[in-house]
């Protein structure tokens, strides 16, 4: 097996980085050593929805306010009554577990 050995008068080696990560030369303050520019590979863009959102009003046709506001009131009233329904059904099936 080969030894190693280790000099008896090392010598230091000062490398001065700047804040671009080049190694410099501190006396003349040029770069010595540029730093690699390191190649990433860019996913690619977000691909748009297939289909796009639209609302529940057709935009093509004018809409006066009070007709809006009232097609607003009648969904929540709808999303009103669905939530209230399942939370009874929620209720109907707790009491069917503490029965149990």
């Amino acid at each position: 097996m080969g030894k190693t050995i280790i000099s008896p008068n090392p010598v230091k080696t000062v490398e001065r980085i700047d804040f671009n990560g080049n190694i410099i030369d501190p006396r003349t303050r040029q770069v010595i050593v540029p730093k690699e520019k390191e190649t990433l590979t860019q996913a690619p863009p977000p691909q748009p929805p297939d289909k796009p959102v639209t609302s529940s009003i057709p935009q093509d046709e004018p809409i006066d306010i009070q007709t809006a506001i009232e097609q607003a009131e009648a969904k929540v009233t709808e999303l009103k009554e669905k939530k209230k329904a399942e939370i009874k059904r929620v209720e109907e099936l707790l009491n069917n577990l503490k029965k149990q």
